[in-house]
């Protein structure tokens, strides 16, 4: 009987409800699409692209690409947060090591045409950007399970 009791006592305190999943969820997508913003407008102030690669709606290093890529990211997460958080005994470690693989996946990105013939800088702003979607991504979804967070 005692076992059961402290099972499901553990196990309550490191699972995450669906609202608050969906409220970590919201601030993974707003800080990463914030983050992202910054890098980009720092990147485009400190160094020299070339036009087709800035600018116009769909150019890689504009504003809406970047949230909306970023927005994907998070809202991808936050749903395999929530079923590694159901189905893991150690959900953190598992989604952060899930998260570095879809991050070295990301990468293949700079594979597609669209970005073929791009110069380094180009490809080093969005390596960057690509960087701090994950780890802001993975420090703000790990924190929903903490009960320190939630007495906060």
């Amino acid at each position: 009987m005692v076992s059961t009791t402290a099972m499901n006592k553990a196990k309550s305190s490191s699972s995450v409800g669906t609202f608050q999943l969906a409220k970590f969820g919201l601030l993974a997508l707003l800080v990463a699409s914030i983050v992202n913003i910054l890098v980009l407008y720092l990147g485009l102030a400190n160094v020299e692209f070339p036009s087709e690669f800035v600018g116009g709606p769909f150019g890689p290093l504009a504003v809406g690409p970047v949230i909306i890529n970023s927005a994907v990211a998070a809202i991808g997460a936050t749903l395999v947060y929530g079923v590694v958080n159901r189905y893991s005994a150690r959900p953190n470690r598992t989604f952060t090591i899930i998260a570095g693989v879809f991050l070295v996946l990301s990468f293949a990105m700079f594979l597609t045409p669209n970005l073929s013939g791009a110069p380094l800088n180009v490809f080093a702003i969005l390596t960057v950007m690509h960087v701090t979607t994950a780890v802001t991504i993975i420090g703000v979804l790990t924190r929903a399970t903490n009960p320190e967070v939630e007495s906060r």
